[in-house]
């Protein structure tokens, strides 16, 4: 078991925290984006006005509040005044498919929607649900007293269950205010400082960048388009204090823009997906004097639970970086699977207890509440009574930090045998001219795999796929030979910052399509294909 430090929380609510800077920096900038700047006085203003629409519409402590979340100052405010009546904000990213978005109220059961353009969504909520505008209100006056308590819930981001519908993770003040306190100690974050937000509002990943800043005196600068880097990617008079970022999204901005993170941030911390050492080595010199963290945590650990830190002079070695030492408050087993702790340096199950981990689900079926179990039912946890994760993820300890070795449900059962999907993965990265690669099981016939490869801007070497499953025949049984090699120009990332298996999928078929009609008329091959193993 590792053990995070035991510290006194920074407030006891985010509510207190934001309103301690009120008061101590009320001219301070607190956010800044496409729009005017916000001061902290300015910011508590418009959420007290939207506080007081919402609880006109009926809202009070314990109910859920829809925030259509567009990355901009407004809708802080509603995040904040939803929050300041003691109830949670619920984060529906705009680019959501409709039928998620109508999942998501179902489940959520809201008591308001608020949204820039309210007239948009007539018709698409469920019935008695309050459609409010982010810029409602009185324009004056209006004063905020916060009835956020620490065992509230604070927001609440939906996920996918095993069922592949949404279920909704619940999380509390307390656990909120104890992983933003120790991601200041962590980031070095300051009074003053700034970190730009570019991750959809949907995706606790940005949680750390929107309320960090907002805890400790700062500002948040809002970047309205995920995909687009250049507003924070311009050389700063005073750096960013950290940027927040995928490793999918180091390697879209690699192809846009090769960012000199010396002159943006101070501190790259990275999370949200497995980072390699192979990808921090092909930043170089770009990285060189910037201090480096691997993130990691589930959103039912409240946004991060463990960090590694490490710089361009370490050595991590090959493969994927430590997950390091948990959060405050918080403890890290690695069990078998009758939740009993393994020997050092073997391999279980990552299971978290502690402040960290959230109140549990809205939705979900039976095994996904499965997860949420108490402390005390773990080996080794004597007489300790807490809530506690099992993650799902392959962990062992080694050197007094967490191994991460991948999900239990990437080890994959295709045609009877066990086959670790990130195998295949790391083996056809190591071929020359491959840059990238992801692989899943198809969704087609026997079940079989299929390998995704990205060769760049380039095009498709000719000689790609067959050097491939040359390498791969050559290291894996027959059964973990890819029955399909899909060469695409990139692999697609979802709003999240995450692969996205359906979408390359999609890409990658349009590919194949085009490339057979393109040699049925005559025209030969074109940018990408598939080759059957």
């Amino acid at each position: 078991m590792l053990a995070g430090r035991a510290a006194d929380l920074p407030a006891p609510t985010l509510v207190d925290a934001v309103a301690a800077q009120v008061r101590s920096r009320p001219d301070a900038v607190a956010v800044e984006g496409d729009g005017p700047t916000q001061t902290y006085a300015e910011l508590w203003q418009h959420a007290a006005r939207m506080a007081e629409v919402l609880a006109d519409a009926g809202v009070g402590p314990g109910d859920q509040v829809a925030i259509w979340a567009t990355r901009t100052a407004s809708v802080v405010a509603a995040a904040l005044g939803t929050m300041a009546l003691g109830a949670a904000y619920v984060p529906i990213d705009p680019t959501y498919p409709a039928a998620r978005v109508r999942r998501i109220l179902e489940v959520g059961g809201p008591k308001a929607m608020v949204c820039a353009d309210p007239n948009a969504l007539a018709g698409s909520l469920p019935r008695g649900v309050a459609t409010i505008d982010t810029h409602a209100g009185p324009r004056g006056g209006a004063a905020l007293t916060s009835a956020a308590t620490p065992d509230q819930i604070a927001y609440t981001v939906f996920t996918t269950g095993s069922t592949g519908l949404p279920k909704g993770v619940l999380v509390g003040h307390r656990s909120l205010v104890n992983y933003l306190g120790w991601a200041q100690e962590l980031t070095g974050f300051e009074e003053g400082d700034a970190t730009p937000c570019f991750a959809s509002l949907g995706f606790d990943h940005a949680v750390t960048c929107l309320w960090l800043p907002l805890l400790a005196g700062g500002s948040v600068q809002l970047i309205p388009d995920s995909w687009d880097p250049r507003p924070w990617l311009a050389p700063r008079e005073r750096p960013f204090a950290f940027v927040k970022i995928t490793p999918s999204h180091v390697k879209l901005f690699e192809r846009i823009a090769r960012p000199d993170y010396r002159a943006i941030t101070r501190t790259v911390m990275f999370g949200g997906e497995r980072l390699d050492a192979s990808l921090v080595g092909a930043l170089g010199p770009r990285l060189e004097g910037v201090s480096l963290l691997n993130h990691y945590g589930p959103t039912e650990a409240t946004v991060g639970c463990t960090a590694f830190r490490f710089d361009t002079q370490s050595d991590p070695g090959d493969g994927p970086l430590p997950i390091g030492t948990p959060v405050w408050n918080s403890r890290a087993y690695v069990v078998d699977a009758e939740l009993q702790p393994v020997p050092l340096g073997e391999e279980g199950e990552l299971v978290l207890a502690g402040e960290c981990v959230a109140a549990g689900y809205l939705g979900g079926d039976e095994s996904d509440r499965a997860r949420f179990l108490d402390e005390s039912a773990l080996g080794g946890a004597g007489a300790v009574s807490a809530r506690a994760y099992r993650t799902g993820d392959r962990c062992a300890i080694r050197d007094g930090q967490l191994d991460y070795r991948g999900r239990l449900d990437e080890q994959v059962k295709v045609r009877g045998h066990r086959i670790e999907i990130t195998e295949v993965r790391d083996l056809a990265v190591s071929v020359d001219g491959v840059i990238d690669a992801a692989a899943a099981v198809s969704q087609k016939g026997l079940g079989g795999l299929e390998l995704f490869i990205s060769t760049g801007d380039g095009g498709p070497d000719e000689g790609v796929v067959a050097r491939v499953l040359q390498r791969l025949r050559a290291e894996l049984p027959s059964a973990a030979v890819p029955e399909r090699v899909f060469v695409v120009p990139n692999l697609v990332v979802n709003a999240h910052g995450k692969w996205d298996a359906a979408a390359t999928r999609a890409l990658a078929e349009h590919i194949a399509s085009e490339a057979a009609g393109a040699a049925a008329g005559g025209s030969g091959s074109s940018g990408g294909g598939s080759e059957s193993s």
